[in-house]
């Protein structure tokens, strides 16, 4: 048996031949030895750097069986904490398997799913925008004489939870990969939703828009962002990324509240919307420190009121025929009822399901040319609203 120097010596060796195969052999026994003999920090250290070298040198299959294992040590491991240097080594074997798209959906499957027994210690030190008086419309000052009088400001608040659907900073990464790096709008939006990130999304969003959109669906865009992030429970992000798109969009350009330009009908339903929610989830001091889920603390009489429940009412049925310019928002709107001011959904034949609707619209292009086991992995990542 050949000792572990003479098999890195022999490894050095095929490398610089350009002996693939004979590497690739050899990094596999090297692996396997290395599981009896040495901690999971190491191994994933060895994979790491092989794996990028195979990749690098256009060694696609070798790569990324070398990511399977990989992944396969994580999962095996004791680690429980997502540190800069791992997070770094993932993205960067995520980077690396652009050419592979099956390969690359599996491995951030597999990634996501390991990170999803990993706590998050989130901290929501960003400040919700002040609330004015100041309208032009009897809507509006009906609306916000209700939903701003006095209540608890967002705290600075530290939480440990967890998410079932994967680290929120692995899908922050692979969400800025896929924008900045490679301009897959579609993918990086999956991700984004599954991240904390809302300004970073609110400016992909934007470009997004002027990239890909029509003039008319300015407000299109970020509405279905919006009510997809309250269906996820996340209502802070969902507000960050609301008051980032409406004050940096060159065409609005305009900080909350509203009344939003007379063009935009929608922009003014959504930020009343946040102010109905803000009513109701706005944080106060907490001691909990492990929180098991990736919802929103919600506060200890965070039940809606009549006059909010009534307020969302009036807002829905004042805003119906913008909502029906896209039948998905009316169906979402339906949900956000049902979840956060306990109205009954109303029914709906199971075609216009508003859960299957949303998993449908964020995994679809996930799934497109995948084969069928990848499909089972990407399945794991869909959204379970209730």
């Amino acid at each position: 048996m050949a000792s572990p120097s003479r098999l890195y010596d022999k490894l050095e060796q095929c490398k610089q031949n350009k002996d693939f195969y004979q590497a690739h052999q050899i990094c596999r026994t090297i692996y396997v030895r290395l599981r009896s003999s040495t901690n999971g920090e190491n191994i994933l250290k060895f994979l790491f750097e092989s794996a990028c070298y195979f990749l690098e040198h256009n060694q696609l299959n070798s790569g990324y069986d070398l990511c399977k294992s990989y992944t396969e040590t994580l999962n095996n491991s004791n680690i429980n904490d997502l540190t800069d240097n791992l997070l770094k080594e993932i993205c960067n074997l995520f980077q690396l398997l652009k050419s592979n798209y099956d390969e690359r959906t599996e491995f951030a499957c597999s990634v996501l799913r390991w990170s999803s027994h990993i706590s998050y210690k989130q901290q929501e030190d960003e400040q919700l925008p002040i609330l004015h008086l100041e309208s032009n419309s009897s809507l509006s000052t009906s609306i916000l004489s209700t939903l701003t009088e006095s209540n608890s400001s967002t705290q600075i608040s530290k939480r440990r939870i967890y998410h079932k659907f994967g680290h929120p900073k692995l899908h922050e990464c692979f969400a800025r990969i896929l924008w900045e790096q490679e301009k897959n709008y579609k993918d990086s939006r999956y991700h984004y939703l599954r991240s904390y990130d809302g300004r970073s999304f609110a400016i992909m969003l934007i470009e997004a828009h002027q990239t890909l959109g029509y003039p008319s669906e300015i407000d299109l865009f970020i509405a279905q962002t919006v009510l997809q992030y309250l269906l996820l429970r996340n209502f802070h992000t969902a507000y960050l990324v609301f008051v980032t798109y409406v004050e940096q969009h060159p065409k609005i350009r305009q900080q909350p509240p509203g009344p939003f330009n007379i063009g935009y009908p929608m922009l003014n339903f959504l930020w009343f919307l946040l102010l109905c929610l803000k009513k109701i989830l706005v944080k106060t001091p907490i001691n909990n420190n492990n929180v098991a889920s990736g919802e929103p603390i919600h506060r200890s009489d965070g039940l809606p009121s009549s006059e909010t429940t009534r307020c969302f009412s009036s807002l829905v049925n004042a805003y119906k025929p913008s909502l029906e310019r896209d039948s998905t928002l009316l169906q979402y709107v339906d949900r956000i009822g049902t979840l956060f001011f306990g109205l009954k959904q109303k029914s709906s034949s199971p075609s216009s399901n508003p859960f299957e609707n949303l998993m449908q619209s964020l995994t679809s292009n996930l799934s497109n040319g995948a084969r069928g086991s990848i499909q089972q992995h990407q399945s794991d990542l869909d959204l379970d609203v209730d």
